[in-house]
């Protein structure tokens, strides 16, 4: 009758209001790139912003591609990119009103080291970095996903919220635990002086190259 399809097509607009008001509530960065990867096939390496957030947060994913997240809390920034080497630009980078970075010689604090954190690439992970706390009322994240633990990043300054798509990848409740210190480590080095002729060096870095793979060789048959 005309009166149930009446009734049947208010129904309906009610469902398409309620759905349409908990996207908008519930859709953040977060939640969106949550719902898009769980619907998307292949290997992703994002980094995800919207003019809605992009004055505190953006929105990392790693799924087959790595993804590194490298914290310099003495110089206040943060780097971030698809190659490990990559985000070791900071270690060298002069900013205006920037501390010096001396955590090589003097400061043992934890907190002010240089830090990297790679993304679980092989199960999945999406990682949320918010820096509105302070000057936000507002929470960093929608309400499907307010259960998820922060981790204070930064000297407190940062909030990373991360999400793994798989749980074969054993999370602490220490972040740290997870992380690679970048200063005070005798493994890591900072990007070499860029040459004005790359080409140029490239080959007459060829011969010490060569010898270096020999000696790996000679060494790993002498272990």
């Amino acid at each position: 009758s005309r009166q149930s399809d009446e009734e049947h097509g208010g129904e309906g607009l009610r469902l398409f209001a309620v759905v349409t008001i908990d996207a908008f509530f519930d859709n953040d960065l977060l939640n969106t790139t949550k719902i898009f990867l769980a619907n998307a096939s292949g290997s992703f390496g994002l980094c995800i912003t919207s003019s809605l957030d992009a004055h505190r947060q953006l929105c990392l994913a790693a799924r087959g591609q790595t993804l590194s997240i490298a914290l310099y809390p003495k110089k206040g920034i943060v780097c971030f990119g698809s190659e490990q080497a990559a985000v070791k630009v900071g270690m060298t980078a002069e900013l205006p009103g920037g501390a010096p970075d001396a955590l090589g010689k003097t400061h043992l604090d934890i907190d002010n080291d240089d830090l990297r954190l790679d993304l679980d690439d092989l199960g999945g992970e999406i990682c949320l970095l918010d820096w509105g706390r302070r000057c936000f009322k507002s929470p960093a994240v929608s309400l499907p996903n307010r259960n998820v633990p922060s981790h204070r990043l930064m000297n407190g300054r940062v909030d990373a919220y991360l999400l793994q798509e798989s749980k074969a990848l054993h999370t602490s409740d220490v972040l740290y635990h997870r992380m690679t210190r970048l200063t005070r480590n005798q493994f890591i080095k900072p990007l070499p002086v860029e040459a004005q002729d790359p080409v140029l060096k490239d080959i007459k870095d060829i011969p010490r190259i060569c010898r270096d793979i020999q000696e790996d060789w000679r060494n790993m048959n002498k272990s």
